[in-house]
């Protein structure tokens, strides 16, 4: 998405969350506030208001504008978990579907999971190719419990006045259609994009979801 974000003449960053790609933060020690702090300083560490995006459990990022709404030109949510305010995300992964849920394996000490590659392949990468799906196995790392345990606090005086936008994925065997529409409808969204896809559209339907990015970027330029 870098790539052809940047080809179209954007900046585009793809930073990686504590604990996270090739960060080295030990994973038991990740908080919510870790990874809003990470974000935030990336946001103010660029000149102009970005616009950002969240996939799945980095709907998070609200968390980050609702921090420095100022510096945020847009957020837009990919599949994405949007806990109503004051709700933690774990609280919302109850509408996940059971199946997705059982992939998942939990540490002995129960602060970190990690999702089985047949599960992973089933339920995030179904539509994807399979050279893309073999690199990004490869790169998976635990994810820690204590981000999904603490509540989301947001208010109308600060994420209120940042425009949102939902890209829902019709397709998606982790976050239900279903699901992504009734956390779309408590949330605040400007526009909504749909795309026939599962729930990695930028393995799947990279280029729809760069014109989706093209758009919001073309509307919060006004």
């Amino acid at each position: 998405m870098v790539q052809r974000l940047r080809a179209g003449g954007h900046k585009a960053l793809a930073p990686d969350l504590p604990a996270h790609g090739d960060d080295p933060t030990p994973v038991n020690l990740v908080t919510l506030r870790d990874y809003v702090d990470s974000l935030v300083r990336v946001i103010e560490s660029i000149p102009e208001p970005a616009i950002l995006v969240g996939h799945s459990m980095g709907g998070l990022v609200m968390q980050a504008a609702e921090e420095v709404p100022d510096r945020v030109r847009a957020v837009v949510y990919v599949s994405a978990i949007l806990p109503a305010n004051g709700v933690a995300m774990l609280q919302v992964v109850d509408g996940f579907d059971p199946e997705y849920l059982a992939q998942l394996e939990w540490a002995s000490d129960g602060r970190s999971a990690e999702i089985r590659a047949e599960g992973a392949r089933t339920f995030l990468y179904p539509l994807c190719p399979q050279r893309l799906v073999k690199d990004a196995l490869e790169r998976f790392t635990p994810e820690p419990a204590a981000p999904f345990e603490v509540p989301l606090h947001t208010t109308a005086d600060r994420l209120g006045r940042v425009r949102a936008y939902y890209v829902e994925c019709l397709r998606d065997r982790a976050v239900p259609v279903g699901l992504q529409r009734s956390m779309q409808r408590d949330a605040g969204i400007s526009r909504v994009f749909s795309l026939n896809c599962d729930h990695s559209p930028f393995f799947s339907a990279p280029d729809d979801l760069v014109a989706c990015f093209e758009s919001v970027a073309e509307e919060t330029a006004r």
